[in-house]
């Protein structure tokens, strides 16, 4: 048998759930649900609590307990029509600016380092190799002062020394484009989305609550056999949800993918 907490917790839930206590509204108060569950003001709490781990309510001090309310942007993660990240982050943007959700913009750093580890092996670059180079692009978008995604790039050294790619500036025309016209041509890729509970540090940089993951998209681009791009994302998952698609699919069809809100019940 579970803990009265538990028990408690899951009944609040499920009315989160039902619509009974919908986004935005607020919980009954310590004391009704102390009266409504017979318990004691402790185990309200410890039940609080819980919910609050969950990421479902948001809990202060003289104002009570509020039922979160999830609004994520739907962020397309396919390459549609070849479309490169930096293009998709822009429609991403314009749907943020017509959902009045923010000001976006972005801010670029350039790097260069030594390949080790895992960006090694996904370039096939040999660090002990003078050519064991890359180039990172880090790409930071922020909404009303509040860092919403971290993307970083990795270049092999020997593709983007001496080109645009250096630059710590937006690439209009994509950077799929730009590897193209290097003599890259972009045939592949492949992706790999998981989720992990942020760091202290993370939720610090990325202002999390409680019970949000951040999810962490990983993509390796390839010019028929030899890998050309690297990219980890960085994606707070209470304000993204990834969509994909394949094949012919018209704007209409996409924008209807984009008002699906996978917090609704």
């Amino acid at each position: 048998m579970a803990a009265r907490h538990v028990e408690i917790a899951e009944d609040l839930l499920a009315g989160i759930e039902n619509g009974r206590y919908p986004p935005g509204g607020h919980l009954p108060t310590e004391d009704a649900l102390m009266v409504h569950y017979a318990t004691s003001r402790n185990t309200v709490r410890r039940a609080l609590e819980r919910l609050a781990n969950l990421g479902r309510i948001d809990t202060r001090q003289g104002s009570g307990s509020q039922v979160r309310e999830y609004k994520p942007i739907t962020h397309l993660a396919s390459s549609i029509k070849g479309a490169a990240d930096d293009e998709r982050w822009s429609e991403y943007a314009a749907r943020l600016r017509e959902k009045q959700e923010g000001v976006p913009h972005q801010t670029l750093k350039v790097g260069f380092e030594a390949a080790t580890g895992m960006i090694a092996r996904l370039l096939d670059l040999n660090p002990s190799e003078t050519e064991g180079f890359v180039v990172i692009r880090r790409c930071d978008r922020v909404v009303d002062g509040k860092l919403w995604e971290r993307q970083i790039s990795y270049y092999p050294e020997d593709i983007a020394v001496g080109t645009e790619l250096m630059r710590p500036e937006d690439i209009k025309r994509g950077t799929i484009t730009v590897l193209a016209e290097l003599g890259y041509e972009q045939t592949g890729s492949w992706d790999v989305v998981g989720a992990r509970m942020p760091s202290p540090k993370d939720s610090a940089l990325f202002g999390l609550g409680p019970g949000v993951p951040l999810l962490v998209h990983e993509r390796a681009a390839f010019a028929g056999i030899r890998p050309i791009r690297f990219t980890k994302t960085f994606i707070p998952a209470d304000r993204h949800q990834l969509l994909y698609a394949e094949g012919e699919i018209s704007p209409d069809l996409l924008k209807s993918a984009s008002d699906v809100n996978i917090f609704d019940h």
